[in-house]
């Protein structure tokens, strides 16, 4: 250990950390000793926001090692959160295949070193310390022993803490954490199943399952599902545990390959009391990742939105329950459990919560809540034939303070027809000259309602330059029947307005050979973008199907494929429509296979899609 009046031996010039040079650390380490709690608050933000900056050790950060467990010994406040610095200049994350390429791999193994030398001396001071908190977080630098030479130490230590400490999240995180030190860990997992402790037996039980197969053996899933609900077992979300991985993960990875256990762990720490919202983040989870368990996870959420008591999970689960209703066969239950919240004072809480009512279809939001966020009128009105609730959603509302205006009706212009947006005309035209967007310029083009003012609206648009809205609305003009010429000019090599370019129909001719470059360049969307707009401008098919049945073995492009060909008409090939039909299939055991770019919502536009292409065609 090393005290302040030894900060001259480092040379803090020679170091960095994330935001420059290292020479603003030592004055962060005198500052912990400071007996007032706020300037120790401020020099720790320091030292976690910049020397381990999002987790990523450097090398003052490394070097600061030293000092922070003189400080953790004998400063007065926050003792423990600098052995959490301690801890997490070893790395934030689990060690993986190929860590040594990684940047400031250097800097990781000299934190895992100087972490490991200080731990005989933090041990003797600290094994004892009242604050639970402390011991847990000496317990977390025990992970670097092997980095030493006091491996031994170290498991001894451990061992110790896990049968006789008495706080159970510390006994827990010491079976942790000895799972990579201990030479049998499987037998002294096994072994832990017998402890008195709930927390203990779920970390047991957690760190048996990781290394199962499916099925994952039944009596261990009972031990997490009957005992994860304890607080002391810690599924913080968020919570780093360096060189082990955030346990919150660990458990989505390992419950990710299973529904049904997915759904009974939900189940058992909601009725626990969903500490920390552990069993909320599962329901959200099976929503996100498993078809035809909507109303499974829909009944979890609502029984855990009661426990949320913090803002950031009640939002979550608010935005789960809008994200559910609309396909959930009965939204009653739904309805019910968001109806309290429509009117908090706090907008992140009373929004997701009206949008969830109105996505409900019910009228309620019109008599209960005294001025309607703007999305949830317009997933109300998406879902009514009431006239004057559409003309009021689609009106353009100010914008907090700050006087712009904003409005979107974005699920109500995916429900309206050429012949429902009739009558609505003037609101549509308003909206689009207080807020417009590509999506209401398309929309209108196609409505085929030529109207003064709103070709006056799109002449605008195309002269303010902007370089999405500018295309869109010339040829939205275009097609309600203004010249094509300034459309064609702006699409000119625009490869990635290939959507506008298909709306024009044959009037984009003279943009065919950029069409048909793109039909075999770029990404697979933009392909299927340039073949619809090959055959809307030619009318013949044949050049354009290969590309759309290619795209078929992608599931994002897809989507689009599959409208683009109910559109053309022509009969699938036995082996294309196997395919589409394959997607129809709902089985409970196979999860959506999703990434950044890939969410139930765009698996639902899937299967719709290929619904409706399959029953129009024989």
């Amino acid at each position: 250990m090393r005290s302040p009046e030894e900060l001259h031996l480092t040379d803090w010039a020679s170091l960095e950390h994330s935001y420059g040079s290292g020479t603003d650390v030592p004055d962060w380490i005198r500052g912990l000793y400071d007996e007032d709690r706020a300037v120790v608050d401020r020099v720790l933000g320091e030292l976690f926001g910049r020397a381990l900056h999002q987790g990523t050790v450097s090398s003052a950060g490394a070097a600061a090692v030293p000092y922070l467990a003189h400080a953790a010994v004998h400063a007065v406040h926050r003792r423990g959160d600098m052995l959490a610095f301690i801890a997490t200049t070893g790395g934030a994350e689990e060690e993986y295949e190929g860590e040594a390429d990684e940047f400031g791999f250097e800097d990781k193994v000299t934190g895992r070193t100087l972490a490991a030398e200080e731990l005989p001396g933090l041990l003797g001071l600290l094994r004892d310390d009242p604050d639970p908190e402390v011991r847990r977080q000496l317990v977390r630098v025990a992970r670097w022993a092997a980095a030493g030479e006091c491996l031994p130490l170290g498991v001894a230590a451990l061992t110790a803490f896990q049968r006789e400490d008495p706080a159970p999240a510390v006994r827990a995180e010491a079976l942790t954490v000895l799972r990579f030190l201990d030479a049998d860990p499987a037998g002294r997992l096994r072994a832990a199943l017998a402890d008195p402790e709930p927390a203990v037996r779920a970390t047991a039980a957690l760190g048996l399952l990781e290394a199962a197969e499916l099925p994952y053996p039944a009596e261990l899933l009972d031990v997490l599902v009957a005992d994860g609900g304890d607080p002391a077992f810690r599924v913080v979300s968020g919570e780093w545990f360096p060189g082990v991985g955030n346990t919150d993960d660990r458990l989505r990875y390992l419950l990710d390959e299973d529904a049904e256990a997915t759904r009974a762990v939900a189940a058992a720490w909601i009725a626990a009391g969903d500490h920390d919202g552990r069993g909320a983040r599962r329901a959200l989870r099976l929503a996100e990742r498993w078809r035809g368990y909507e109303e499974e996870a829909a009944a979890l959420l609502a029984a855990a939105l009661p426990h949320q008591h913090e803002w950031y999970w009640r939002m979550k689960v608010l935005g789960g329950l809008a994200d559910l209703v609309a396909r959930c066969a009965d939204p009653g239950p739904i309805a019910e459990a968001v109806l309290p919240h429509t009117t908090d004072p706090d907008w992140r809480i009373h929004r997701p919560a009206q949008l969830a009512l109105g996505r409900a279809g019910d009228t309620r939001l019109l008599t209960t809540v005294p001025q309607p966020e703007a999305a949830a009128l317009d997933a109300l009105a998406a879902r009514t034939d009431d006239l004057d609730l559409r003309r009021r959603a689609l009106a353009p509302k100010p914008c907090g303070g700050c006087g712009s205006m904003h409005g979107s009706a974005d699920e109500l212009l995916d429900t309206l027809t050429h012949d429902s947006a009739a009558p609505l005309l003037p609101e549509l035209t308003a909206l689009l000259g207080a807020r417009p967007t590509v999506k209401i310029v398309r929309f209108l083009g196609g409505t085929g309602l030529t109207d003064p003012e709103l070709l006056n609206l799109l002449g605008e648009l195309v002269t303010r330059g902007d370089r999405n809205l500018a295309p869109a609305a010339a040829v939205a003009a275009a097609r309600l029947g203004a010249d094509p010429e300034p459309a064609l000019h702006l699409l000119a090599e625009r490869t990635d307005c290939l959507a506008d370019i298909a709306l024009l129909g044959p009037l984009g001719a003279p943009l065919l050979p950029l069409v048909e470059r793109c039909l075999t360049e770029g990404h697979p969307r933009q392909q299927v973008e340039a073949a619809e707009a090959h055959w809307r401008i030619t009318g013949d098919p044949d050049r354009t199907l290969p590309v759309l049945l290619a795209a078929l073995s992608r599931r994002a492009p897809a989507v689009h494929a599959l409208t683009v060909l109910r559109r053309i008409g022509r009969p699938l090939p036995p082996e294309h429509r196997a395919l589409v039909e394959g997607w129809l299939a709902t089985d409970r055991r196979v999860p959506v296979e999703r990434d950044c770019w890939w969410s139930m919502r765009e698996e639902d536009q899937l299967r719709a899609e290929a619904r409706l292409l399959l029953a129009h065609r024989p």
